[in-house]
């Protein structure tokens, strides 16, 4: 039989809701699978590392990790306390500053960055993606040092570059500390890197 008129029908929940993500607007990504891929991101974990522990394909991980890239110059520029205080250090009102671009210029140089880009980018499109992951790395780098007891002028962008060069290929980024009088090494550069992002962009979604 059918239902009384008066019946009171259950209305049916919305299954996308459970979809909802603060993060990244449109995404078909859960928070808890966008957060991981967040995470792997601000380890350094390479695409074909990461799928088979999130559950998401590498192709929507790589595009994941592009959108992240492209955007942390501007998370930079925006929020000038985060990230170690690395947008403030590299940039100006016209984008990368001279004295970012000495630093930047000097990074590229080392042989370390030839195999940060060989483990991330074997097949580099263009200059322009170089520059991004040039600028990805110079965060990283300041979220590995503790700068609160330098003097921040225009020679210690060089000198962060002359030590990035200096340093023993598998030493960690904190060892950076050790070249540059009056820094310290902080502990938790990912957990930085990644707190830093997720902060940002709980507020300004990608």
């Amino acid at each position: 039989m059918g239902a009384d008129r008066g019946e009171i029908k259950t209305p049916k929940i919305e299954r996308s809701g459970a979809l909802k993500n603060r993060y990244c607007r449109g995404a078909k990504l859960t928070e808890h699978k966008f957060l991981r891929i967040l995470s792997g991101y601000a380890d350094g974990v390479p695409v074909k590392v990461l799928e088979p522990t999130t559950h998401v394909s590498g192709k929507t991980i790589r595009i994941t990790y592009c959108a992240l890239r492209i955007n942390l110059p501007k998370a930079a520029q925006n929020k000038l306390a985060h990230f170690a205080s690395a947008g403030l250090l590299l940039f100006d009102s016209e984008g990368v500053s001279a004295t970012g671009r000495t630093m930047l210029a000097g990074i590229e140089k080392s042989r370390r960055f030839a195999r940060y880009l060989k483990r991330h980018a074997p097949r580099l499109a263009s200059s322009k993606d170089g520059q991004l992951f040039l600028i990805e790395k110079a965060v990283r780098i300041f979220c590995a040092l503790d700068l609160r007891g330098v003097d921040v002028d225009e020679h210690l962008l060089a000198q962060i570059a002359e030590a990035f060069t200096a340093l023993h290929p598998r030493d960690p980024l904190q060892k950076l500390a050790d070249f540059i009088p009056g820094a310290k090494p902080h502990a938790h550069p990912e957990l930085r890197l990644y707190e830093d992002y997720r902060r940002y962009l709980l507020k300004n979604p990608l």
